[in-house]
């Protein structure tokens, strides 16, 4: 065999640059929760339990590449016979891993939109993870029991029967197609929470956008779908690495997909125009008043349509004069919930959030102007 004749290297890089990639998403997703919310809830430790998953693979493939995988089936056997039903071993835990990392995943991020969704809209959620689950178990278990005894898998001479092998492929495939259902749908659900929230239209949109990323977990499990006939092929080791590769992209755009929201909202948090759409003025400084509060617990660019009181006063011992920013809301629908805060029950009506903020004005100026709530 020609030593350019193989794939290892094109395989060993592209599963190792993306499990890299998914590393550095999730670290940052958990540093921006813990910088703002100070916790952690279980969404980020199912993803955290995704993550891990895909190490795994991408350990697991790196073994495989090391035993021969990537090469034609006649060199593996011709270097190693046993490396050949090695490989065959792994590619079936690889095989369930990568099912259960990416399921683990959407769990993740239905998790999230459980957090944002009312009652009927929770009541989708759940029903989409149980069915996911429901669908995608049988794919687990099929490789482990499609011969009796277990031995025939890899040696069609020991007696024994198998289950036809179309029939693995065919429910393959419509496990594929229902995943891609099923994150088409849930991303098709922050629309429709966001569009209830006073928001900008601009913010609206954004927001939607950077939570249907999961649109491309959809696209990359028809497309894994696609190369789920090369396992049959008689020069498999060769001709299959395309699905082995997609298979470490499908958890991996989920992942990445989970953890964009977060980013996008550190971005706005730290973008000086943020502070510009209160219009009080580029240059104006924002402080807590009593319990110290941390910025993230209302958008800031939601303040001024979501005031209902301004109340201000003056302290000329400091030269500062400051007005006290509060603001309510009375309807649940109407609430901008933040995905880096924490879920909770709210009544149906009354006080449901309430933000204070200091506004401390130069020095020359000793009484701030009255402002009638809106």
């Amino acid at each position: 065999m020609a030593a350019t004749d193989t794939h290892a290297p094109l395989i060993e890089g592209f599963v190792w640059g993306i499990t890299g990639l998914c590393i550095l998403f999730v670290s940052l997703r958990l540093y921006i929760k813990s910088k703002y919310r100070g916790i952690l809830w279980w969404d980020d430790y199912t993803l955290i339990a995704s993550m891990v998953l895909v190490i795994v693979n991408a350990s697991l493939v790196q073994k495989i590449v090391m035993l021969g995988y990537g090469n034609h089936v006649v060199d593996i056997l011709e270097a190693s016979p046993i490396n050949f039903k090695e490989i065959l071993i792994y590619l079936q835990v690889i095989s369930g891993l990568v099912r259960l990392s990416t399921n683990v995943a959407r769990v993740s991020f239905a998790a999230t939109l459980l957090q944002l969704s009312n009652k009927k809209e929770r009541r989708f959620v759940w029903f989409a993870i149980t069915t996911l689950l429901a669908v995608t178990t049988p794919a687990i278990i099929f490789p482990f029991v499609s011969c009796r005894p277990y031995a025939r898998i890899f040696d069609p001479s020991v007696p024994g029967t198998c289950i036809n092998g179309r029939v693995s492929i065919d429910y393959f495939i419509f496990e594929g197609a229902y995943t891609a259902f099923i994150d088409f749908a849930l991303v098709a659900l922050p629309w429709r929470i966001l569009s209830k929230l006073q928001l900008r239209r601009v913010e609206k949109l954004g927001a939607s956008l950077a939570m249907s990323l999961g649109v491309l977990s959809g696209v990359v499990t028809l497309v894994k779908a696609s190369y789920t006939t090369r396992i049959t092929d008689m020069d498999w080791t060769y001709s299959s690495i395309d699905l082995t590769m997609w298979n470490i992209v499908e958890p991996a755009s989920v992942i990445i997909a989970a953890s964009v929201p977060n980013l996008r909202v550190f971005a706005l948090k730290n973008s000086k125009n943020l502070k510009a759409s209160l219009k009080f003025g580029s240059g104006t400084r924002l402080g807590s008043r009593g319990k110290s509060r941390k910025v993230d617990d209302i958008y800031l660019d939601n303040v001024q349509s979501t005031i209902k009181a301004i109340s201000a006063g003056t302290d000329k011992r400091r030269g500062e004069g400051k007005a006290w920013i509060t603001s309510r809301e009375a309807v649940d629908d109407d609430s901008a919930k933040s995905i880096l805060h924490e879920a909770m029950e709210l009544p149906a009506s009354g006080i449901v959030q309430t933000s204070t903020f200091t506004i401390e004005y130069p020095e020359e100026t000793h009484t701030a102007p009255n402002r009638k709530s809106g």
